[in-house]
């Protein structure tokens, strides 16, 4: 129930944004994950990103962008002299503001609350998945701060470390997700 009022909200959100008199665009973004739980050891879980958002003008300096987001996110770790990943995946709603003190390049900043769709501890080797969705909370909560630069008017790149505030899990260690982020964006006309 949470999710599809999350989801309402956020699309209610989009919409209104419509009707405040300043550019608005849409588009897309994607690339790649570098994820960790800051209460595990071991490497980083290489995973993908991609969604939707809007960015919203207000001036040459100043924009806001919401955003809809598939994460994964997790950690590889290692169990018995066996390599494991916890794979979590997240369906992310970051509120970004963006300041541009040159015209291509752009810094940003803002939270995202994150809604937990899937969590596997798995084995590298394809053998013994389990969903262990039970031992994660269902929503976490985080910081994100970034840089951009547009190559043109429609397609750009970006970077972004997205800090969790929230431990996203059950147990007495502190976990909390790191992820960074490389990718391209392309806004729609």
């Amino acid at each position: 129930m949470k999710t599809k009022f999350l989801v309402g909200a956020f699309a209610i959100f989009f919409f209104s944004l419509h009707t405040i008199n300043a550019q608005v665009s849409a588009g897309i973004k994607g690339g790649v994950n570098f994820a960790t739980l800051s209460g595990f050891n071991g490497d980083s879980r290489v995973a993908a990103h991609a969604g939707v958002f809007l960015n919203h003008t207000f001036n040459n300096n100043w924009s806001f962008q919401p955003e809809l987001i598939y994460s994964g996110e997790g950690q590889r770790y290692f169990s018995d002299g066996f390599e494991r990943t916890i794979a979590l995946e997240y369906v992310q709603i970051p509120l970004m503001i963006q300041y541009f003190p040159m015209e291509k390049l752009y810094l940003e900043a803002g939270p995202q609350v994150g809604l937990l769709a899937s969590a596997k501890d798995k084995a590298d080797d394809g053998d013994f998945d389990y969903n262990v969705k039970n031992e994660f909370r269902n929503t976490q909560v985080g910081l994100n701060v970034g840089v951009g630069v547009k190559l043109n008017p429609s397609i750009g790149l970006y970077g972004r470390y997205s800090f969790g505030l929230t431990d996203v899990t059950f147990d007495d260690i502190i976990d909390q997700s790191r992820v960074g982020q490389v990718g391209l964006f392309i806004r729609l006309k």
